[in-house]
This record gives C-alpha cells, structure tokens and sequence, in this order.
C-alpha cells in the first residue's frame, strides 16, 4: 500500500539539536521551548544519539539524577536507526512499528536532513497510524511471549 508521500514530504526539516556536553536540565529545557518529545545530539555536525522524553524517565528520573551535573551524552540513545528520505511513508511507518521508535532521523549521505516522527505521519496521511498502533501491539505481544 504505496502512499506516493516521501518521508522528506512529512518529516520535519528542521529537528531540534543539542550537543553532547549539554547538561540535562538545559536541555529539558530546550524540548519544553521547541514543544518536542526528543532531541537529536550532534558533535562536530555528526549524528551521535538521540535523547527522548522515555530516556528522561528511565535513564534520568528514575535514578534521580542531577540534571544540572548529568550531560546528555550520558543518557542518551546512541543505537541510533536512521531513515532515506526517499522512503516512501508506508514503508517507513512499517520501519518504525518494526524497530519499535516513535522517531527516526532522516540522513543523506551521512548528514541529517530531518526528522520523522509518527506525529509527521499522522498529519500527512493518518490511515498510517492504523498500521503502526497495529504492528506495534504485534511486536510487544510476540515479544512478551518469548
């Protein structure tokens, strides 16, 4: 089921970025200013994590860290799963329930171009929403079952 919609035509061009030595409390900060569930950390121009509201509550509330002394290259998401902008936007909602994210970061040739969060989707072609909620209740229930 081909959208014809291009990741690059949903994503958002302009994602919010911090860098590495940021403490947490400034960046917290930054999210709550840009409205944003995650931010994408870069060092020199190069992508090297990702830091979402889920990493704030497990890896940052949850052992009650200082936010002022914690930096966000201690708790960041460093696994980081990247996206074409040339994707079609069923087959990247179809990546996303898969690797089970709520954002990617859309890359070309090395450099960050975007960011596509199920919420781009849901306002460009929100059919899709279906499938990802689907696929992703899936994955959890033949994961829990392992």
């Amino acid at each position: 089921m081909k959208t014809g919609v291009k990741v690059m035509d949903a994503m958002t061009k302009s994602p919010t970025k911090v860098g590495p030595n940021e403490s947490i409390f400034k960046c917290a900060k930054k999210m709550i200013e840009s409205d944003v569930g995650s931010i994408i950390v870069e060092d020199k121009g190069k992508i090297i994590g990702i830091l979402t509201e889920k990493d704030f509550v497990t890896r940052v509330a949850s052992k009650r860290l200082d936010m002022d002394k914690t930096k966000v290259k201690d708790v960041m998401s460093k696994k980081l799963i990247e996206i074409s902008p040339e994707l079609d936007l069923y087959d990247a909602i179809l990546f996303m329930s898969r690797e089970e994210v709520r954002r990617l970061p859309v890359t070309k040739e090395g450099r960050l171009v975007g960011l596509l969060t199920y919420k781009d989707v849901l306002k460009i072609q929100p059919d899709l929403y279906d499938i990802f909620i689907e696929n992703f209740r899936n994955g959890r229930k033949i994961r829990d079952r392992l």
